[in-house]
């Protein structure tokens, strides 16, 4: 794939993105859903679309859902030395600790939040 056809790629992932988000806080979540599966059918496991639907699954207080998906938006999150990136992933830790503490999973929530806070301070070094 040419650069070109790259950046209009990622363009138009980001502008779904941000049309998924809007739909979500406007409480249409159905129509939001509908956007991050198509974006998974285009990119399987793009991070971005895993977490919207993350936050899908946290507004119908489906906490082991919401819990799965974060994981695997972590999981695909690759190694960097990006530091947007890293904030990102410190971020959705603890998002992912907070549904593991509503599924009363205290030790696994502690890890989350422990990971998270070894990446901000490696960020902030």
């Amino acid at each position: 794939m040419s650069k070109e056809l790259m950046q209009e790629a990622f363009l138009k992932m980001q502008t779904e993105t941000k049309q998924a988000q809007r739909l979500t806080q406007q409480g249409e979540l159905i129509k939001a859903e509908a956007i991050y599966l198509e974006m998974l059918e285009q990119e399987k496991n793009f991070p971005p679309a895993l977490y919207g639907l993350s936050e899908l699954a946290d507004k119908i207080n489906d906490q082991e859902v919401r819990e799965d998906l974060l994981n695997r938006a972590i999981t695909e999150v690759k190694p960097t030395n990006d530091r947007n990136q890293k904030g990102i992933k410190a971020i959705w830790l603890t998002e992912q600790a907070e549904a593991l503490m509503k599924l009363n999973r205290q030790d696994d929530a502690n890890a989350c939040i422990a990971e998270s806070k070894r990446i901000i301070k490696e960020n902030l070094e």
